[in-house]
């Protein structure tokens, strides 16, 4: 399921996509339609969408205004415009696709497939570098996770990582040496590729190496001390799942 933000100034363009996208686009849902750049950046960072598609002129600024905002992003852009010479800019900015109004559904449809299927490949690659550290190591001990920055490549111990938190559309490494490393992809991705290693994704901020839990406090909604003595709260819908998992620990 891709989830995508509209932004653009004009109430009937923002409705326009939307429907186009409930009628001919499948897997796909709608988690924002923004009028703004301030509103934009806010959507952005609740909601960690795959997909943004960007006016590039609004009210209070454009919408390189907002990319400007996540110099790493891990959603894809897909600029919406009426004004053709923005195209060059747009794609120094990593833009996915440039559409000019009116937008054609055909060519909207195929810029979001396009989205979905570079998503996709981004995940697998994520996964195969972790594939790889791993067996170059598989003598030398634990498994290991390859983590990317702007400016370094990290080869982290699994065992070493004590919890991941989201940060709007950023994940942050909290590791059992006090460090931690900031990479620009979403939690989730992390979810389907840590789970085997005895993680579990207790909040949907929060994906816990449950071998560094020190116990579960009921009170208060419910939360666990991790051994750092960090306290991170337990989603309602998970409460009987780790209780199960820890039982068994």
């Amino acid at each position: 399921m891709l989830n995508i933000i509209i932004a653009d100034d004009v109430d009937n363009i923002r409705e326009s996509l939307s429907e186009m996208i409930r009628q001919y686009s499948t897997d796909t849902k709608i988690v924002a339609a923004t009028n703004n750049v301030a509103a934009t950046i806010d959507a952005i960072k609740q909601h960690s969408p795959d997909v943004v598609l960007l006016d590039v002129e609004m009210g209070d600024g454009t919408g390189f205004d907002v990319l400007k905002q996540f110099p790493s992003p891990s959603f894809k852009v897909i600029f919406v415009s009426a004004y053709q010479n923005h195209a060059i800019e747009a794609f120094k900015f990593s833009a996915l696709d440039y559409l000019l109004k009116p937008v054609d559904p055909n060519e909207l449809i195929k810029a979001i497939h396009t989205a979905s299927d570079k998503i996709d490949r981004d995940k697998l690659s994520l996964k195969i570098d972790s594939f790889l550290s791993n067996i170059e190591n598989i003598s030398k001990g634990p498994k290991k996770i390859t983590l990317k920055t702007s400016d370094n490549i990290y080869i982290v111990n699994i065992h070493d990582i004590i919890f991941c938190e989201s940060d709007h559309s950023y994940t942050k490494f909290h590791l059992n040496n006090s460090s931690h490393i900031m990479v620009s992809r979403g939690l989730g991705d992390y979810d389907e590729l840590l789970s085997p290693y005895n993680f579990m994704r207790i909040h949907q901020s929060y994906l816990v190496n449950l071998n560094f839990v020190s116990r579960y406090e009921k009170g208060d909604g419910g939360k666990i001390i991790l051994s750092n003595n960090t306290n991170l709260p337990v989603a309602t819908r998970k409460k009987e799942r780790l209780m199960q998992i820890l039982s068994k620990l």
